[in-house]
C-alpha cells in the first residue's frame, strides 16, 4: 500500500502522482548541494538546459519522501560537503585569489604577445586560407557528397538489419 495521499483520476493515459513533501525539511545547504550536483550531471549529460532542469529537479526532490528524496538528499549532503571543503581549502590556501592573479597575468601577457607578433590576425588569416583550401579541395573531389552517400548507405544497412524498411 502506498503512503501517498489519494489522487484524482488521471486526465490522460500518463499520470504521475504529485510527490509528498518530506517533513524532515532539509537544510538550505543540502538543497543547494543537490541543486549543484543535479545541475552538474545534467550539464555534463546534455547541456545547459538539462543542467538547469536537473538542478531544479534535484533541489525539489530533496523535499520529498521515498527513494528519489533519499537519493537527492544524499547528493545534496555530498554537494554541501564538497562545497564546504572547497571553501575551507580556499580560506587556507587562497586558491581563488591566486587563480585570479595568475589569470590576469596570463591575459596581460597574451595581449602583449599579440600586440608584438599579431598572433590573432595571423591565426585568422591562416584559418581563412585553410577554409578556402578545404572548400576548393571539396569542390574538386566532392568529399561532402561522397561522405553523405556513405553515411546514408550505412544507416540504411543498419535499418535493414534491425528489420526496418527495405530499399
Amino acid at each position: 500500500m502506498s503512503n501517498l495521499p489519494p489522487q484524482p483520476p488521471p486526465h490522460s493515459s500518463f499520470h504521475t502522482p504529485t510527490p509528498t513533501p518530506d517533513t524532515s525539511n532539509p537544510s538550505s545547504n543540502v538543497i543547494a548541494g543537490a541543486a549543484a550536483v543535479g545541475a552538474t550531471v545534467g550539464l555534463l549529460v546534455s547541456g545547459p538546459v538539462v543542467g538547469l532542469v536537473g538542478g531544479v529537479g534535484a533541489a525539489v526532490a530533496t523535499m520529498t519522501t521515498g527513494t528519489a528524496g533519499d537519493v537527492a538528499r544524499s547528493a545534496g549532503n555530498l554537494g554541501a560537503s564538497a562545497g564546504s571543503k572547497a571553501s575551507e581549502l580556499d580560506k587556507k590556501h587562497h586558491i581563488v585569489d591566486k587563480t585570479k592573479a595568475a589569470t590576469s597575468g596570463l591575459v596581460a601577457k597574451a595581449k602583449e604577445i599579440d600586440s608584438k607578433h599579431h598572433v590573432v590576425d595571423k591565426t585568422k588569416a591562416g584559418a581563412m586560407k585553410a577554409a578556402a583550401s578545404a572548400s576548393e579541395f571539396n569542390k574538386k573531389h566532392d568529399i561532402t557528397g561522397k561522405t553523405a552517400k556513405a553515411l546514408s548507405s550505412g544507416m540504411d544497412a543498419i535499418s535493414r538489419s534491425l528489420g526496418g524498411s527495405k530499399k
